[in-house]
Order: structure tokens, then C-alpha cells, then sequence
């Protein structure tokens, strides 16, 4: 054991100092190497910098010279005319087309300037007056220097260094004296590109910058990195009394020896290797046991904290039995750990019967056909308790016959419950537990296709809940979920197990029934449904009614698609809403015609209402005893192009979708706006009669405050507005809110079509009315049938004693107005007195009566 450690430790320094010199050796070469490939690089870059700052100081020295040459010409001609400045500026600049004009400025005021065209504005220009110039041209007549700035941007575009020289002219006097200065704009670009700095090969960087005053100017060609990177050349550059700095570097990568570092290195670790090899040989004899036994411990080892972390353990089977079993695997299958190899039977014994039988089922067929096994198993214990488990098994040998598994064996349960949980979620709604809608469509798509093949039928049912939305006003939305859950129980009570109900969307539910071979089987569903739903429920301990709307359509008979089947289904429901509720319907291709010209008309009616193409017809009501006209009603009519479209027509389809109150808002505006003007011709003023929706009672504060305000900006016409009984039956607070507000704002309230609905005497107490309608049903069977006579004379007598006003409504005959006369009905109206009249129309009948 000593010997062997001794010769452990001899092998260990000897490859530490082969490993070191080698290092040693391979560094030195290798620094050496890189040193000289610097300094070769930094020679070759300083050539080159070199001659570029050469080109440069040429370029700019070059343009300098014929600014001075062209100051040298006005020292010596300083009474020079227009015609000799132009002539010699254009040889100047023919000659250098860097240059983009040449200025003179006697007395520091631009005189001269070529070519004159472009520059005019500069003709006249005083230096001294310039805040952006002044000083610079005062350091040229300080210095008595030519001065060179820049690169600045130049107006007319591209950058420029702009050259600046005193002119100085002989005098009497001892010493000159200034006559001016002259400047030339040199093109940037234009000097760039005759240095070279244009095309410079791709690998160096190169920057230029101005330099002086200890301050370090940003780079205004190239990038600003390069004056800062460790191996640039930097080198000064001087010009017309100016000084710029201008740096070049290679890339990084051109200095790390590239491909030459790499042979060395690799040279390096070759020759180590080999040595290295040469000295293991000797020890590799002894040492190979020990490292195998190494090698296997660390692995188990590793296997095992592997096996620990990822809950995976490992087995094999061989001649029939489970010969080697990780301890993961023991403690997943509940083995106790003594046991070096367990059978078949063993293995399973926590498990029932049925799941070890498919679990050596696939064991069975993994050995028998010999191919891989990879299954997920739904394994329940003997205690009851489930688990799932991911088993995998591939063939690694076969001997005489005999086959040998090696697999891996994982508890995944917990991953399996997150994965139905986030399914369960997908697809099934969180309060009633039925299939959501994404999952019935699914559902139904599927049945569809089976139907297809199968040529069979298959129903989709529709189902709305009857004022659902009262319970939630009423009782609060927890009472409404409570309902809610309630309903999806009784509906999923009346169908069939192999049909689905799902919930669709708010209080709407949907069944999907299959194999429908006779229409009955719908109808009888239906039938239980509806039936169902009409027991009260209990909420929140009280009895609430809530019936059911249902609307079935059949495949093939309506339709051969998803969206179809659910939209037709939809569509009969509402029939059933329309016709009374609390019942079932089949789809009809009636109930389709009619649906797509309710959508096509509801699309005009929107287009004739934002062009303001609907207009406004008055009915005169009248005094029932001196006949004089005190008012009328407002009527809305549509003109079309097909021909004048009735208000029964189009008035349904605003309430249904919406557009109602917009309307009505319409009509009393117009209304209003008409009044107000025929009043101011009549010795006694009209009053207003609007007939609105019951919507107005459920507006938004903020919409009902429009209606208020457009009231009292018209507070000449007393406005009365006509509500159905239907609206007051709700009695809500809203409603209570909306009306004492109208009351306060000075309009009547008048419940119309009086008698036809829950008329009560209680409306008189709990609402402002002040005027009733007598329906036209009444009045049309005035002395004709006796009940109607008899409502009629009741409701006047009702209405003297508790002082409200009637209108009769229908007034066709004679006979009916001097009946009303004679009971004191108090104004009539109707098609005796007057048709709707346009607005002109209407004006003309009020001043015949007058």
C-alpha cells in the first residue's frame, strides 16, 4: 500500500514538472513571438499613419496656399475691381476644386465673394457683428496668421475646414496696416479623399481629432475608441496654424499570432501529451484496477444523487426477475432493501391486481418482442391510492435466447395532477364544473365529423335563462351564481350521459345531442328542460322563478358547421324570447330570412341616423270640448328609397340593438327646435308630446343628464314624455331616480296605451304622472263592444277624482268623439282629427284652426 502510494505521488511530481517546463517553454516562445509581431505591426501602421498625415498636411498646405496666394494678391493690388477679383478667384478654384468659394472683406465686411451665385446673403456681412464669428476673425487680425477651423457644417450641406488670412497693405506709415481678411470654405470629403482616408483597408482603424489647449477634442472622422485603444500610433498634424492629432490601430485579432499561437500551443500540448504517455505507460498496469474501481464507485455515486434529484431510479431484468433495483425505484414500488432481486410478483405487490397486470403486460411485451418500452401507467396501490409512473426500458442484450431490459423508472403524480388541473382549468368553467365553450365547440366539431361518416343527426339545443339579470339586481351576483349552478345541475339532469351540456357565456348554456334519429328526442329533452327549470329555486332563502328560453338546431337539416349549428340554435331562442319565454323552439329557414333582413335593415338604420335621414312627423291632440289644438305628438318615420318605412318596422330592431334612445334623442331635438319656432307665430303656444323608450329609464347617469339638459335649454315647450306600464311594473330605483329627475326639470310624465298592460292604481302614488293614454283598442269599440265602453267610462271617472288629464288615442269616428265629449274625456287624438303631419304640413293645420 505504501509502495503503491509512493509510486502514485513519483508519477504526479514528474508530469507536474514535465507540465511546467513545458509551459515555461511554450510562454517564452510565445511572448517573444508576440512581441516581435507588435512591434512589425505597430511599424507597419506607423508607415502608414505616417503617410497619411503626409497627404493631409499636402492637401490642406496645398488650399492654404492659394488662400494666401489670393491675400498676397490683394496686398499687392489692393484697388483690385469686381471683374479682376472674379477672374482671379475662378483660376484659383479651377485650379483646387476642394475649394467651395472665396470671400474678401475690407475692413472686416464681406466685399467679395466667387462664385457670387448662392452666396449673396453674404455680400455685406460685418464680422464684428457676428456673435458665431467675431472671435475667431479677431485671433486672425491679432495673430496676423492665417488660421484654420473646423470641419464645421456648412449651410448648403457637407462639412468643410473653413481658412481664414489677414491682409495686410503697404501705407506711408512704417508698418502696414490691415485691409481686411479673405476665407475659403475647404470640402472636408475633398480632402479626405485625396489623402486616401476613403479607401484605407477594412482591418485599420483610423480617427482624426483636434488638438491644442491640453484639451482632448472629440474625433470628428473615424471612431472616438480608437485614440484610446493600447496600441494605437497617434501622430500631430499641423496646418495653417492649426494642430489635429491622427490615430490608426489594427484589430485585437491581428496581434493575438493568430493561426501561428495556435500551432504553438497545440505543439506544446502535443509534446506534453506524448511525454506524458510515456510516463503513465509504467503506472497505467498498476493503477488501471484502482482507477475502475474509482470510476465505478463515483459513478453509483453520481447515479445516486442523480436518482434522488430527478426522482428517476433505475432496474434491470434478466431470467425473469428484477435483478438490479436503484433505491429510488425500491422506495417507488414500496420494496424493502435487503432483497438483492425480486421477482415479478414481488415487484408489484404494493400495487392490485389490474395495475400489476398491466404493468407486466408491458413488460412482458417489451422481452417478448424485444423492442423498447416507453409507457406512462396509471397505477393504483392496494390501499386505493393512485399514481402515475413514466417507465422506460430498452433491450441490451440477448443470451441464448434469454433477454435483458435495463430501464428507468419515474413517480411523475404530482407532474400529472398539474397537468389535469391546467386542463380541467382550459376547459371547463370554474363555477357551474360543466365544459366551457372552447371545449363544447370541440366537442361538436367532433360529432359533426363521426355524424358525417355515420349519416346520422345531431342536435345543438340553445338555452337562456328568463330575466336572469333581475336576480343579480335583486338578490346580488352571489345569489346569481348560486342560480347559476343550480340551473347547469337541472339542465344536465334532463339530457342523456351520452349528450354534453356546456356553459356558453354569461346565463347561456348549450347541448350537444347525439345521434338524434327522430326530432322527438329534442323535443322531449326540451320539454324536461323547460319543465326543470320552472320548480322555484331557493337562494339565499328565498323562492326564485327563473324559466328558460331554448332554441334547437339540427345537423344536416340547419346547418353542417360549428358556428352554424350554435348561430341558428341562437336565433330560434330569441323567437322564444319574442313570443313569451319559458319555452323551446325549432330554427326555422324563416327565422334565418327574417334575421338577415333584421341585420341588413339595422345597417341602413344606423347609416340613416348618422346622416341625420330620419325625420319627425306631429299628430295634432286636441281640446275634446272647443276643438282648438294645445299640443301634439312627436312621430318618427323613415323615408327610404323603396318607400316610406314604417315605425313598427324599425322601431323593434333600435331596441333590440341599441339605437332606440339615440332616436329619441333625435326626435326631441328636432321636435323641440320646431316648436320653439311655431310657437313664436301662434297667440298660444303648443305643448310637445315624445313617446320614449323604456331604455331612457336604464341610461347611465351621464346619458340621462343629456336628456335632462336638452329639456331645460328648451324651456318655452312643455314636454310631455309617454312611458309604458311595462316600465313602471319594474319599479326600480333607477327608473324612480330618472323620473323625479324629469319632473323637477317641469316635464309631464303620461303613461301610454293605458289599460293594455298591469294597470294599477298605484302608479298614481308612487310615480309624478299627470296624464294617462287611452289605447286605440279601447276606442275603437266604443258603443260596439260593452266591456271596452265600460273600461273606458271607468278610466274617466278613475281620472277625474284623481285630477289627471286623458287623451283618448284612435279617435277615427264622430260617434267616438262626442261618446269621449260626453264623459269628459279631455283631449283626443286620432286620424278624426288628423293624420301625422309633416312639419310644414302641420303648421298649415294649426293655422286654419286657430
Amino acid at each position: 500500500m505504501i509502495n503503491t502510494l509512493v509510486k502514485k505521488q513519483s508519477l504526479l511530481l514528474s508530469l507536474l514538472v514535465l507540465a511546467a517546463i513545458t509551459y515555461a517553454l511554450q510562454s517564452s516562445i510565445e511572448i517573444r513571438y508576440l512581441a516581435q509581431l507588435r512591434a512589425e505591426q505597430s511599424q507597419a501602421v506607423s508607415e502608414r499613419l505616417g503617410a497619411i498625415r503626409y497627404q493631409l498636411e499636402s492637401e490642406l498646405t496645398n488650399n492654404l496656399s492659394l488662400i494666401n496666394g489670393l491675400a498676397a494678391f490683394i496686398a499687392s493690388y489692393p484697388d483690385f475691381t469686381e471683374e479682376q477679383y472674379r477672374l482671379y478667384a475662378s483660376t484659383v478654384m479651377a485650379r483646387e476644386p476642394a475649394l467651395v468659394n472665396l470671400a474678401a472683406a475690407p475692413g472686416l465686411v464681406v466685399r467679395y465673394i466667387y462664385p457670387i451665385a448662392g452666396n449673396e446673403a453674404a455680400i455685406g456681412l460685418n464680422y464684428l457683428t457676428q456673435d458665431n464669428q467675431r472671435d475667431e476673425v479677431l485671433q486672425v487680425v491679432e495673430s496676423g496668421e492665417m488660421v484654420i477651423a473646423g470641419p464645421l457644417d456648412l449651410v448648403q450641406g457637407g462639412r468643410a475646414f473653413l481658412g481664414r488670412a489677414p491682409v495686410y497693405v503697404n501705407s506711408d506709415d512704417a508698418e502696414p496696416e490691415l485691409w481686411g481678411i479673405v476665407s475659403a470654405p475647404i470640402l472636408a470629403d475633398t480632402i479626405y479623399r485625396n489623402a486616401g482616408l476613403l479607401d484605407l483597408p477594412g482591418e485599420l482603424a483610423f480617427a482624426m481629432r483636434k488638438a491644442g489647449n491640453n484639451v482632448e477634442a472629440p474625433a470628428f472622422f473615424g471612431a472616438p475608441a480608437t485614440f484610446d485603444a493600447d496600441s494605437a500610433v497617434i501622430m500631430p498634424l499641423s496646418a495653417g496654424g492649426s494642430q489635429w492629432e491622427i490615430a490608426a490601430v489594427l484589430p485585437p485579432s491581428q496581434l493575438t499570432g493568430g493561426n501561428a499561437i495556435i500551432l504553438l500551443r497545440a505543439g506544446s500540448v502535443a509534446v506534453f501529451l506524448l511525454l506524458s504517455v510515456l510516463l503513465a505507460l509504467r503506472y497505467r498496469q498498476f493503477e488501471s484496477n484502482r482507477v475502475l474501481k474509482n470510476i465505478i464507485f463515483r459513478n453509483e455515486r453520481f447515479l445516486r444523487a442523480v436518482e434522488t434529484v430527478s426522482q428517476v431510479g433505475g432496474w434491470r431484468w434478466s431470467r425473469g426477475q428484477f435483478v438490479e433495483l436503484s433505491t429510488q425505484t425500491r422506495d417507488i414500488m414500496m420494496l424493502p432493501r435487503d432483497e438483492a432481486s425480486v421477482d415479478m410478483e414481488g415487484f408489484c405487490y404494493s400495487l392490485d391486481t389490474r395495475s400489476a397486470e398491466l404493468l407486466q403486460h408491458y413488460i412482458t411485451q417489451a422481452v417478448k418482442l424485444r423492442q423498447r418500452m416507453d409507457q406512462e401507467l396509471e397505477l393504483r396501490r392496494r390501499e386505493g391510492r393512485v399514481i402515475w409512473v413514466h417507465m422506460k426500458a430498452e433491450v441490451v442484450g440477448v443470451d441464448a435466447g434469454r433477454v435483458e431490459l435495463i430501464g428507468a423508472l419515474q413517480d411523475i403524480t404530482q407532474q400529472k395532477k398539474v397537468d389535469q388541473l391546467i386542463e380541467y382549468q382550459a376547459n371547463y368553467d370554474s363555477l357551474t364544473g360543466l365544459p366551457n365553450r372552447g371545449l363544447f365547440q370541440d366537442r361538436l366539431h367532433t360529432a359533426l365529423l363521426q355524424a358525417k361518416r355515420r349519416s346520422t343527426r345531431i342536435g345543438v339545443l340553445f338555452v337562456d335563462l328568463d330575466n336572469f339579470k333581475s336576480v343579480n339586481d335583486n338578490l346580488g351576483h352571489d345569489a346569481g351564481d348560486e342560480l347559476l349552478v343550480e340551473s347547469a345541475q337541472r339542465i344536465q339532469n334532463s339530457i342523456r350521459s351520452l349528450d354534453t351540456v356546456a356553459r356558453y357565456s354569461g346565463d347561456e348554456f348549450v347541448a350537444l345531442l347525439v345521434d338524434v334519429f327522430s326530432a322527438t328526442v329534442a323535443s322531449r329533452i326540451a320539454d324536461d328542460i323547460v319543465a326543470a327549470m320552472r320548480k322555484p329555486f331557493v337562494i339565499a332563502g328565498r323562492q326564485v322563478y327563473c324559466s328558460v328560453s331554448i332554441g334547437v338546431a339540427f345537423y344536416p337539416d340547419d346547418g353542417d358547421n360549428v358556428d352554424t349549428l350554435v348561430i341558428k340554435a341562437d336565433q330560434a331562442m330569441y323567437e322564444v324570447k319574442k313570443s313569451g319565454r319559458n319555452s323551446w323552439q325549432f330554427y326555422t329557414t324563416a327565422m334565418q330570412l327574417e334575421s338577415e333582413q333584421k341585420h341588413h335593415l339595422y345597417n341602413e338604420l344606423v347609416m340613416a341616423i348618422d346622416n341625420n335621414q330620419l325625420t319627425v312627423f306631429y299628430q295634432p291632440i286636441v281640446d275634446a270640448a272647443s276643438g282648438r289644438v294645445v299640443s301634439c305628438e312627436a312621430l318618427v318615420r323613415w323615408p327610404h328609397e323603396e318607400g316610406w318605412i314604417g315605425p313598427d318596422t324599425f322601431i323593434p330592431i333600435a331596441e333590440e340593438r341599441g339605437l332606440i334612445n339615440r332616436i329619441d334623442l333625435l326626435v326631441l331635438r328636432s321636435s323641440l327646435q320646431f316648436l320653439n319656432e311655431l310657437n313664436t307665430s301662434l297667440e298660444r303656444p303648443l305643448a310637445l308630446s315624445v313617446n320614449v323608450s323604456p331604455r331612457l329609464l336604464h341610461l347611465r347617469d351621464d346619458d340621462a343628464q343629456e336628456w335632462l339638459r336638452e329639456l331645460e335649454r328648451e324651456t318655452t315647450v312643455r314636454v310631455t314624455i309617454e312611458i309604458t306600464e311595462r316600465v313602471l311594473v319594474e319599479d326600480s330605483d333607477q327608473t324612480h331616480k330618472i323620473l323625479d329627475q324629469l319632473h323637477e326639470a317641469g316635464v309631464q310624465i303620461a303613461i301610454d296605451d293605458f289599460g293594455t298592460g298591469y294597470s294599477g292604481l298605484s302608479y298614481f302614488s308612487r310615480f309624478p304622472v299627470s296624464s294617462v293614454k287611452i289605447d286605440r283598442s279601447f276606442v275603437q269599440d266604443l258603443g260596439v263592444k260593452s266591456t271596452e265602453t265600460t273600461l273606458v267610462e271607468t278610466i274617466l271617472l278613475l281620472a277625474s277624482k284623481l285630477n289627471i288629464k286623458v287623451v283618448a288615442e284612435g279617435v277615427e269616428t264622430e260617434q267616438q268623439a262626442e261618446f269621449l265629449r260626453l264623459n269628459r274625456c279631455d283631449f283626443l287624438q286620432g286620424y278624426h282629427i288628423s293624420k301625422p303631419l309633416s312639419e310644414q304640413d302641420f303648421r298649415d293645420f294649426v293655422t286654419s284652426r286657430a
